[in-house]
């Protein structure tokens, strides 16, 4: 993975530092210490340093993700990956991405 797509309403949390991870459905192989491209509507707006990557199932999700994703509680966190993945499961595997920001 060199390049981390996300929504432009995550952009402005990320760059403040309040968005330190992302969340992304099934298994994606991310090498801790790799820098990749942070990305929104096809522009770049950052460069990330990809910190450690956590394979867990959804149900395994806590507060703490939560926050760490920019998000206020565990509960908004699953609904927004609900809105981009459609239906997600307890069972489902997911991709916890730790990441530093850099500008540009």
């Amino acid at each position: 993975m060199n390049t981390i797509n996300f929504d432009a309403k995550f952009v402005k949390p990320i760059v403040e530092g309040r968005k330190k991870s992302t969340i992304r459905k099934g298994i994606k192989t991310v090498n801790p210490g790799k820098e990749v491209s942070l990305t929104s509507n096809g522009e770049v707006f950052g460069r990330a340093i990809v910190r450690r990557a956590v394979v867990k199932r959804v149900e395994e999700l806590r507060e703490e993700d939560a926050i760490m994703d920019g998000f206020s509680s565990k509960e908004e966190m699953i609904q927004e990956l609900k809105k981009i993945y459609g239906e997600i499961e307890d069972k489902d595997l997911i991709t916890v991405i730790y990441f530093e920001f850099k500008e540009g």
